[in-house]
């Protein structure tokens, strides 16, 4: 499709905004529903690993319509062809176990507790302050790829991680209302984030690793594979910590029938709106490019800032926004970076034109081991 008319233009904005409205919705929606001053919901690791664990029905239920709809076949043929992992081995069969741990089982895991501590942060923290500590996570990326020895250290590398941390720094020291344990849990998430992104790309420049499996750019499989440990993970720490079971008939969300159902009904409402979210920014990805991706993320940073403001009169003092923006600095350029290495590897014919996939840009999504491409949703080989 010609990148210069008005109607790709129009597409790119309208999903743009698509992405926008359902991750701006998300995470305000989970900041009312956990926040100590808000909704107070008691167990929000519980309604976490059960959205996590709903998507991995919801890709089911994509991959059957798929072949219902798109592909024409009977409802016989796409109840056998629902499976997603039926479509990504060049042998006949399913993946292995062993093939799944190598792929997926790490990530999975590292996933699920950076989800977990994400949103259990925000019964302690304010959206805005969450926004600003969780886009740190580059900061993370940076210093296990030096351990990795996937990048060698630089006198710009270090620059960029020092911007990063004196944003983080200030932002800390600027927030009004400051709670030590939620901001342990958010810095653990960008740790984890950082932590995942790097054996990510480990796991891309060595891939043998993965097999000789195809259609491994599909979101919707990659979803599917990740989801249930993922959803493991979480719900096994809700049990520990959250003990749902003693919540029935003593918290207003599980006091009787009704407020089960309701409780049901922000599981579903979560659980569906992330998966939408996810597959709406592979589309902005393999629709445009990786660069575009990196500017309306650092822009989607900056309106959950305002979101938090707007819904949640957060305070923003100047030491807190002089922080932010020096940490909204500090991501620019180290994109800035991993964009210009990337053409030039491209350039000069590299593996990184077809393995290291800015992969860091795709934060929210939550499916980093996934490369990107014009057919990361649905389309199969």
């Amino acid at each position: 499709e010609d990148k210069t008319t008005w109607r790709f233009t129009l597409k790119v904005v309208g999903l743009v905004s698509c992405w926008y409205t359902l991750s701006t919705a998300l995470t305000v929606f989970n900041k009312y529903i956990y926040g100590k001053e808000h909704g107070k919901f008691p167990a929000p690791l519980l309604v976490t690993g059960s959205g996590m664990l709903l998507q991995f029905f919801l890709c089911r239920i994509a991959f059957f319509f798929y072949h219902l709809v798109v592909r024409k076949d009977t409802f016989a043929q796409a109840l056998a062809n629902s499976n997603p992992n039926a479509h990504t081995e060049d042998e006949a069969g399913t993946m292995g176990w062993v093939t799944w741990g190598k792929r997926y089982a790490p990530v999975s895991f590292m996933t699920g507790l950076d989800y977990g501590a994400s949103n259990l942060s925000m019964v302690y923290i304010t959206l805005s302050f969450y926004t600003m500590c969780k886009s740190s996570s580059p900061l993370f990326l940076l210093l296990f790829a030096f351990l990795l020895r996937l990048e060698q250290p630089s006198f710009k590398l270090t620059g960029i991680m020092a911007i990063i941390m004196s944003g983080v720094i200030m932002t800390v020291f600027g927030e009004v209302k400051f709670h030590a344990f939620g901001f342990f849990l958010v810095m653990l998430a960008a740790f984890l984030a950082g932590w995942r992104w790097g054996y990510v790309q480990l796991l891309l420049q060595k891939g043998s690793w993965f097999g000789k499996g195809k259609n491994l750019k599909n979101s919707c499989i990659t979803l599917y594979n990740m989801t249930p440990l993922m959803s493991g993970i979480v719900l096994f720490f809700s049990m520990v910590i959250e003990r749902p079971w003693q919540l029935v008939g003593k918290s207003d969300y599980f006091m009787d029938f009704g407020d089960f159902m309701l409780t049901s009904g922000f599981i579903f409402f979560s659980g569906s709106v992330a998966f939408c979210m996810v597959l709406a920014e592979f589309v902005l990805v393999a629709e445009t490019s990786a660069v575009t991706f990196t500017v309306a993320g650092a822009l989607k940073e900056l309106l959950t800032v305002f979101a938090g403001v707007m819904f949640f009169g957060d305070e923003i003092s100047v030491v807190n926004g002089t922080g932010l923006g020096i940490l909204m600095l500090g991501v620019f350029l180290y994109n800035r970076y991993k964009i210009s290495r990337l053409k030039q590897q491209q350039a000069e014919g590299g593996p990184a034109a077809t393995k290291e996939i800015e992969l860091n840009d795709l934060e929210d999504s939550r499916l980093l081991t996934t490369p990107v491409s014009t057919d990361a949703v649905f389309t199969l080989e």
